[in-house]
């Protein structure tokens, strides 16, 4: 069989390296891809190949070319564009929502209207367009409060806020500012939660609901808890993509597993198959809080895969991921049984760190991280580490380098939560980034309390 995964970053490229392993696919083509996936084992054997094709239509027609069986779209842009409409008016299937669909994540007013209204528990929250109500409104709120751009923000719109300044701040930096874009048109302000942040992940077919029995501990902020000079040059409180991840969560249990399910998936699946209409045939993530009351609220919904959640829970899930893809097109998840191992995962995320720029300074990510640094010390890396790559590039001279401020994932596995920490953190310990303009110093950064 023949797959394509439709992505770019380290959540596609572990997508497309679980297709890879299912004994039968013999051919997994990662669109538009990235090159880091040529420096790894499936890529260099040609089991993964790397088409650097974006255009929807050029990519529909490579599909039909190429005989592919189904097509896996790993990223909320490209699902919201319409990928999964054109693919499927062409015969193609496909594992993603309808673009139709994507209004779950990139529509947060319209979510959260409708899980109060199907009773499905989240905290208090208002909308506004206009950024002097909303203003107002935080002063007037008393309690501490999270401020969400609207629309799509790639994992990064909500800003969390320890004061009313802060969320001032944040409605001007959204509303006003645009560091969002469009889709900081409207806010989401929601009351602040304090607890266990879950997440929480489902397949969907049409007709049936596979919630994934396991589940993972995301780390947001881009500093550890201690770097407080890191923090405070950046201005505070810093809600970035995912820096790290482990799984099986600490809460991982039976008894937790069916409380998700019971309290908060089928109530909305059920809300999306019969209230909607809609024949939602993809991923739901679920993005939760775990009071110290034991109140389980959604802050989140996303019609995909976490990053970096799904680069832990691949490689704990022993299920056939092409297995599964088939039964979600095919309407038949119920018939899927979960085999989950029993090792620990710990992702620790390789950042672009401080570094010279050609004039004056980087300060690295989330701020201004410079690009082009050579990658070294991959060929160093233990046997069994995953290493899944997202903001990669390839020079010429300097071979694979770097091009975003998220690089790469280190991922390692054991029987410990303990042993699986040491071993990535060994590992990441190997790679280091050349800074050009700094006489080759490593200018790689990483948080180093993942899984603690």
């Amino acid at each position: 069989m023949k797959v394509l995964v439709y992505g770019s970053g380290g959540r596609d490229h572990c997508l497309a390296d679980k297709y890879g392993d299912s004994q039968q696919v013999d051919k997994v083509y990662f669109a538009p891809g990235n090159p880091g996936v040529l420096y790894t084992p499936k890529g260099k054997r040609g089991l993964i190949e790397r088409v650097p094709i974006r255009d929807f239509g050029k990519i529909v027609d490579f599909c039909l070319e190429k005989g592919v069986d189904i097509v896996d779209v790993g990223s909320e842009n490209p699902l919201e564009e319409g990928l999964i409409d054109l693919l499927n008016e062409k015969g193609i299937r496909t594992v993603g929502p309808l673009k139709e669909y994507v209004r779950l994540e990139s529509d947060r007013a319209f979510t959260d209207d409708l899980l109060v209204e199907i009773g499905v528990p989240k905290p208090e929250y208002q909308v506004f367009e206009d950024p002097d109500q909303a203003r107002k409104y935080v002063r007037n709120i008393g309690y501490q409060v999270v401020v969400k751009a609207n629309g799509l923000a790639a994992g990064k719109g909500a800003i969390v806020c320890d004061d009313v300044a802060q969320a001032e701040k944040a409605i001007h930096d959204i509303m006003e500012k645009k560091i969002f874009g469009d889709s900081g048109n409207k806010v989401v302000i929601e009351e602040r939660k304090y607890g266990t942040e879950i997440s929480f992940f489902a397949y969907l077919d049409g007709e049936h609901v596979m919630p994934l029995k396991m589940f993972a501990q995301d780390y947001k902020p881009a500093f550890d808890p201690d770097d407080t000079e890191s923090i405070k040059q950046f201005g505070g409180n810093l809600n970035t993509g995912g820096t790290g991840c482990y799984c099986p969560h600490k809460l991982v249990s039976p008894w937790l597993v069916n409380r998700i399910i019971k309290e908060i998936v089928n109530p909305t699946v059920n809300a999306i198959y019969n209230k909607l209409g809609w024949q939602y045939k993809g991923v739901l993530y679920f993005g939760l809080n775990l009071d110290p009351y034991d109140r389980l609220d959604v802050f989140e919904i996303n019609v995909r895969h976490g990053d970096p959640e799904w680069e832990v829970l691949a490689r704990k899930l022993s299920t056939d991921l092409f297995e599964i893809a088939t039964s979600v097109w095919e309407g038949k998840l119920d018939q899927i049984t979960q085999i989950w191992n029993n090792q620990y995962y710990v992702d620790v995320i390789a950042m672009e760190g401080r570094s010279k720029a050609s004039r004056g300074w980087n300060k690295g990510y989330p701020g201004r991280y410079g690009k082009g640094h050579r990658i070294k010390g991959l060929d160093q890396v233990e046997r069994g580490i995953a290493i899944f790559f997202a903001g990669v590039d390839e020079d010429p001279e300097k071979g694979l380098v770097t091009q975003g401020g998220r690089v790469l994932h280190v991922v390692a596995g054991n029987p410990t939560l303990e042993g699986a920490r040491e071993k990535a953190y060994r590992n990441i310990a190997k790679i280091s980034f050349e800074d050009h303009y700094n006489n080759g110093a490593n200018c790689m950064r990483y948080r180093k309390t993942i899984g603690l």
